[in-house]
């Protein structure tokens, strides 16, 4: 047992705090009230504020090797050499970009992860997983259609091998699930498509996709086939509660409505959005149709960012300039995306909030930060300008894994010198 003491209680809905004291049991949060006590280790948590762990429901982990080398470029040039990058990769690369990435997640907040992830060195992958300590449904990102000249094509029935693997490996291995996850219509023929869904659905995943996030690659789709990307993920049956769409940026009208009706969720990535120039969704329209959304990082070639904190707020900001209305995406509406909405994505029923009966995945944040002076305002100033880095303390399932801004057992200098060996030598491969 844990009890911690004093804590600020967040309320989304008013945007307000109110100390509690939390007792934790097994893993899950026991009981929730002004004053508790218990013969158990405690921890006085006085002006620490109480966040529920946040969900990444779209990223690519072993892109933070890539950040940096890829910037300010257009995306065919970006994507042509960010592949090229990765194929390059050996299995001990493989699995320090993806603890790397991983470990900068936790660090922020960020419980549990969606990850769209590629087969070589798929070991080394998981054990990174495992490693790290935090929640991961992950899936191959499949594509038997090559858009470039980097892209690796693969059979149906191939794809269906690897995802077959993973589950029968992994899936519901301690923190891990696995997923069905093709790359998208513009890299994917209908029967992969249709193919991974039949899998997804009978055995109960997520079906983990791209949607509509590259003008060009949307047109190409409609000259295709007629319809528009989501129309045509419609069309070929995939759209339901358990299917997640990244970035989803060229839609008709009609086709955000298609997005509510089917119960589907958007994967929103704004850094990625505005640093490739990929477009900006039309995320506001969606809340307001009804459509699920919650936060990605994407990867960090692309978004140059693990804070999800500060994704959240770049999304507000966008969909403010977007729709010229300041009301738009508000703070609680983005902090019940960060936790509620995202692990219900991720088909998580018992995770996203701070309440008795739920698993105790949350953070303490610091609010004696500069940034978030005025005590009335925590949650707002956190959300608009704070940042990950006030979280002090990190909690999987109870158990402390960053404490005090350290990690609790990982020798992060080890890792980052790990890191940098390793950046030396892909920065001369690329």
């Amino acid at each position: 047992m844990l009890l911690i003491k004093n804590v600020l209680l967040p309320d989304f809905d008013t945007l307000t705090t109110a100390p509690a004291d939390l007792l934790i049991e097994n893993g899950r949060f026991a009981a929730i009230a002004p004053q508790l006590s218990a013969q158990c280790e405690t921890l006085d948590a006085h002006g620490m504020l109480a966040l529920p762990g946040m969900a990444d429901i779209h990223t690519h982990m072993v892109q933070s090797l890539t950040k940096g080398p890829l910037d300010d470029m257009n995306i065919t040039q970006w994507l042509q050499k960010m592949l090229a990058a990765q194929w390059s990769l050996t299995a001990d690369e493989w699995y320090y970009g993806v603890l790397l990435g991983c470990l900068q997640s936790l660090r922020y907040g960020v419980t549990a992860v969606n990850e769209m992830t590629y087969f070589p060195h798929i070991d080394a992958v998981v054990q990174a997983y495992q490693d790290a300590g935090l929640r991961v449904t992950f899936g191959i990102g499949a594509t038997d259609i090559a858009e470039n000249d980097q892209i690796k094509v693969t059979s149906v029935d191939e794809c269906l091998r690897q995802a077959e693997y993973l589950y029968d490996r992994w899936h519901g291995k301690g923190l891990l699930r696995t997923a069905a996850v093709p790359q998208g219509r513009p890299a994917c023929t209908p029967e992969l498509m249709v193919a991974l869904k039949q899998f997804a659905r009978e055995r109960g995943l997520v079906y983990h996709t791209h949607l509509a996030e590259g003008k060009a690659e949307t047109e190409r789709v409609r000259q295709w086939t007629g319809r528009g990307e989501a129309e045509e993920l419609a069309h070929l049956g995939v759209l339901d509660e358990n299917t997640i769409l990244a970035h989803s940026i060229w839609l008709s009208d009609s086709e955000i409505d298609l997005l509510a009706q089917t119960k589907a969720v958007v994967a929103h990535c704004p850094s990625t959005n505005m640093k490739l120039s990929d477009g900006a969704p039309r995320i506001a329209q969606m809340l307001n149709a009804g459509v699920r959304v919650g936060f990605g990082c994407d990867g960090e070639a692309s978004s140059a960012n693990r804070d999800l904190l500060r994704e959240a707020r770049h999304g507000s900001y966008l969909q403010k300039v977007l729709t010229l209305d300041p009301t738009v995406l508000p703070a609680g509406q983005c902090y019940r995306m960060l936790t509620e909405t995202g692990m219900a994505a991720l088909g998580y029923r018992d995770l996203g909030k701070i309440a008795v009966g739920y698993q105790a995945d949350f953070s303490l944040v610091r609010t004696d930060d500069l940034s978030t002076v005025n005590h009335r305002r925590i949650l707002t100033n956190l959300l608009y300008a704070g940042s990950g880095s006030q979280v002090a303390s990190v909690f999987v399932r109870g158990r402390r894994v960053v404490r005090n801004g350290r990690f609790t057992e990982h020798d992060v200098g080890r890792v980052l010198e790990q890191c940098e060996r390793i950046l030396a030598k892909l920065e001369a491969r690329m």
